[in-house]
């Protein structure tokens, strides 16, 4: 399991200068010289610890005067510190109309959308945080953290490079770098980031179990077995540490020392479906099946939803001839899967022995839509290659002929239709090119249709 950082950034309320302390309250002759007053207090406040009484202060400046920014941001701000970014939105929304080219201020408004799972807005007021205020690193860490949610590895990498350069002694900035280069593919890089990162900050936990997995993306098992050792060696309660250490020897084959690790987790972590799963998967593969079942059921009762848990459980049951329950069990595989063929294969057979001929029928025939469907996809994917290959060498013409192909695989193929219309727009098929780019946006949002070559100007 992948660790995030957490966020990890030193909270200021003042405004002109972020840890400024404020003057003292003055007497107040007007409604918005007393809410002046009682922003100033708040701030104070907030600063003493006393954050309820601090937001008391906030919510009575901003309704004196709704007009004030200091009041709104540092209402905002407050609320979303203290974990209610519902009630924070309509301040921080209220504090950038008020003053648009004040960076924190978009920078806490994007944290909000982003919490609330609008990425699309997120990034927006945080690639505006980052224009404003260049060099807030924050900003830059917690951008690529919402580019990586919205599908943009690379766009997140170059975010979270530039979080590191502008300050470097950011362990979540690092950590966060890490995973957008795993999720890019870039194992080996992502392996010399945590090091160092591990170098720095030896205590940091995530890291060493994020450094882990990306030693087994790039299949140095060994590298990750060392590593979770010490990872249990020094936390021997954690029962991610020995999830991941009885993952790393199950890959490597070593059955019994894998169990014994799982088994482990599956007692520590009470609440982590994961362990369970995993130590029913090797019993499983090791023709103990009988023996896979109540961890198969306690990974359930953990997650509910665990699709890969009840196909496994309705495999087994289905080998121990208990019918009615296997075919339950895979309904309730595709019911929060349908798009896993494997599932639809096994209820067909299912279907089939219970002389269901017409239902067998129907799951037959999805299960292969769905395995076509995963083979086109994985073609297209190598026809985008190919593509990208010969643009490279600037054969425009195969280029042309690769991603038209790599689209007809796979329409889903955002990527595909953003380069293919790249290409037209080359050649000035200007409204093909309209089509595939307002396509490629549709399935991918961050594919921002590039601006058109500016022509040249004759000499």
């Amino acid at each position: 399991m992948r660790r995030a950082a957490a966020l990890g950034f030193v909270f200021a309320l003042s405004t002109p200068a972020l840890g400024q302390a404020p003057p003292a309250p003055a007497p107040a002759a007007t409604p918005r010289a007393a809410a002046e007053a009682l922003d100033r207090l708040g701030y104070q406040l907030g600063q003493a610890g006393k954050t309820e009484e601090a937001i008391a202060h906030f919510r009575e400046a901003a309704r004196l005067a709704p007009t004030l920014f200091d009041a709104q941001y540092h209402l905002g701000a407050t609320l979303w510190w203290t974990k209610q970014p519902e009630e924070a939105l309509p301040a921080l929304r209220t504090a950038v109309e008020l003053d648009p080219k004040h960076p924190e201020a978009r920078f806490y408004l994007g944290l909000v959308l982003k919490q609330q799972g609008d990425l699309a807005g997120a990034v927006a007021q945080l690639r505006e945080a980052t224009r404003l205020g260049p060099r807030l690193a924050v900003a830059r860490n917690q951008l690529g953290v919402a580019l990586l949610a919205w599908g943009d590895e690379e766009g997140a990498v170059a975010s979270l490079r530039r979080a590191v350069e502008l300050d470097p002694s950011s362990t979540d900035a690092a950590n966060n770098l890490g995973l957008a280069l795993m999720q890019k593919g870039e194992a080996e890089e992502a392996v010399r980031t945590f090091r160092g990162l591990i170098e720095r900050a030896p205590d940091f936990t995530s890291a060493r179990h994020n450094l882990g997995s990306a030693l087994m993306q790039k299949g140095d098992l060994e590298g990750a077995v060392a590593v979770y050792r010490e990872l249990v060696r020094r936390e021997p309660e954690n029962a991610e540490a020995f999830y991941n250490l009885g993952l790393a020897l199950k890959q490597r084959d070593a059955f019994a020392e894998s169990e014994a690790e799982l088994r482990q987790a599956v007692a520590l972590g009470k609440a982590l479906p994961e362990p369970p799963y995993t130590l029913a998967v090797l019993l499983w593969q090791t023709g103990r099946g009988p023996e896979a079942l109540p961890f198969l059921r306690e990974a359930i009762a953990r997650k509910p939803d665990y699709a890969d848990a009840h196909y496994l459980l309705g495999t087994i049951l289905r080998q121990q001839g208990q019918a009615d329950e296997a075919l339950s069990a895979l309904r309730e595989a595709i019911r929060y899967q349908p798009f896993a063929a494997e599932a639809w294969l096994g209820l067909g057979q299912m279907l089939q022995q219970g002389k269901d001929a017409e239902g067998a029928a129907r799951a037959f025939a999805e299960a292969d839509r769905l395995n076509k469907k995963k083979a086109d996809g994985q073609a297209s994917r190598v026809a985008l290659a190919a593509g990208l290959k010969k643009l490279a060498l600037k054969d425009t013409a195969t280029a042309l002929g690769q991603l038209r192909e790599a689209v007809r695989l796979d329409p889903e193929n955002a990527r595909a239709h953003y380069e293919l219309a790249r290409v037209l727009r080359t050649k000035g098929q200007t409204a093909e090119a309209g089509r595939h780019f307002a396509e490629a946006r549709r399935l991918a949002p961050y594919l921002a249709t590039p601006p058109a070559a500016t022509p040249a100007v004759p000499k």
